[in-house]
């Protein structure tokens, strides 16, 4: 298992370089000179070529990325040009607001699947079948923005019960936090809820039946076991669809999180804060789904057996 778990720790370290590379390089050829960007309209040739020197792109494309490399891994993304200050200053100021509201939503989102799928597969032509199908097709349709919307109508406009945007504790995760989860919950809940039946059917669930033991350990904690690891599985796929759920949500919330932070960023042409925000957003996928790669051994004997 150690060897597994280096193995994927390696892999994980070299994507994120790759990433690293891919951003530094994709912004260099797309996003236009940084000199220009920063100087003023009208500035002189001789201002722009200071700039040049001062961003250091006047030297080769090689000692540029070498130099980008070697200041990340000191921690050093540079300097953003709207806020005059450190990028990674300004992402570790975004980045807890957002990984609070999608860690909530993630976790709402899971423990919806987890009831309502195994529900619906213990009592097929039920209620529960029938509302969980109902919360999928929803979810399914519904757009992060229209549902973000509505949600602001009713509860903060109507009701009055919760804030319609901004950051004032705990209360201002709970609207956007159920937009997004909405938008997750219908693949979770299809995958555990397959899972489920086929675990329902296997012959120690008949053996367990036939000791008498209750329904609910039966369903929640032996059958529960085997079914969850599908749903691991598209939990790591759904981080991508869920940062991205999470930008959109912080937006129509006008929520102080990255993706708030992104818009801006982009609006303003800030190279280097667009950059800094891909890649710290990207290596967030990559170190979840290796976090999700060590759960699996951890759940799956069988992957185990790679180590012999």
């Amino acid at each position: 298992m150690k060897t597994f778990i280096f193995q994927r720790v390696v892999q994980a370290a070299i994507i994120v370089c790759m990433i690293t590379i891919t951003v530094f390089i994709i912004l260099r050829f797309s996003a236009g000179d940084p000199a220009r960007i920063k100087a003023p309209v009208f500035a002189r040739a001789d201002i722009i070529e200071q700039y040049r020197q001062d961003f250091g792109i006047d030297r080769p494309l090689v000692e540029q990325l070498s130099s980008f490399v070697m200041n990340a891994v000191q921690g050093d993304l540079g300097d953003s040009f709207r806020y005059q200050a450190p990028v990674v200053d300004l992402i570790m100021g975004a980045i807890p607001k957002t990984l609070a509201l999608a860690g909530t939503a993630l976790l709402l989102s899971v423990i919806l699947a987890i009831i309502l799928g195994s529900l619906a597969a213990q009592r097929p032509q039920s209620f529960w079948s029938w509302l969980a199908s109902t919360v999928a097709i929803f979810g399914q349709s519904a757009p992060v923005f229209w549902t973000g919307s509505i949600l602001v109508l009713i509860f903060a406009v109507g009701l009055g019960w919760l804030p319609a945007g901004g950051y004032v504790g705990f209360s201002s995760l709970v609207l956007p936090a159920f937009a997004v989860m909405l938008s997750i919950l219908p693949t979770q809940l299809r995958i555990l809820r397959a899972a489920m039946e086929r675990a329902l059917q296997d012959e120690y669930i008949r053996t367990a039946r036939a000791f008498g033991i209750s329904n609910f350990r039966i369903t929640f904690i032996y059958a529960l076991k085997n079914a969850f690891l599908p749903l691991l599985t598209v939990i790591g796929l759904d981080v991508g669809y869920l940062l991205g759920g999470v930008i959109v949500a912080e937006v129509v919330f006008a929520f102080p999180g990255i993706g708030e932070l992104a818009l801006i960023a982009l609006n303003s042409r800030d190279f280097p804060l667009i950059q800094g925000i891909t890649i710290v957003s990207a290596s967030i996928f990559v170190v979840v789904n290796l976090i999700i790669d060590i759960l699996y051994t951890a759940l799956d004997p069988r992957i185990r057996l790679e180590d012999t």
